[in-house]
């Protein structure tokens, strides 16, 4: 039965490409650069603003339309005991 199975040759043709691209790779100034700016830069900056930013932004009561417990005393049910 898989004697009958033939390989797309535009598929063959991807992978051969895939395997090989990182033959032709080489750290040049610019790619130096893009992988310094996407690694250390863009993460530090956002880690900065986290911290600058922390306990700032009221996330919950801007999706929340009324309390809790609406002002009510809490009184378990007889399953939650």
């Amino acid at each position: 039965m898989a004697g009958t199975l033939r390989p797309d040759p535009q598929f063959q043709r991807f992978n051969t490409a895939k395997e090989l691209l990182g033959h032709h790779f080489r750290f040049k100034p610019r790619s130096a650069l893009f992988s310094f700016v996407s690694m250390g830069v863009v993460p530090a900056a956002l880690v900065y603003f986290a911290y600058e930013k922390e306990g700032q932004m009221p996330w919950t009561r801007q999706f929340r339309k009324a309390p809790v417990l609406s002002g009510e005393e809490y009184v378990p049910r007889a399953k939650d005991l």
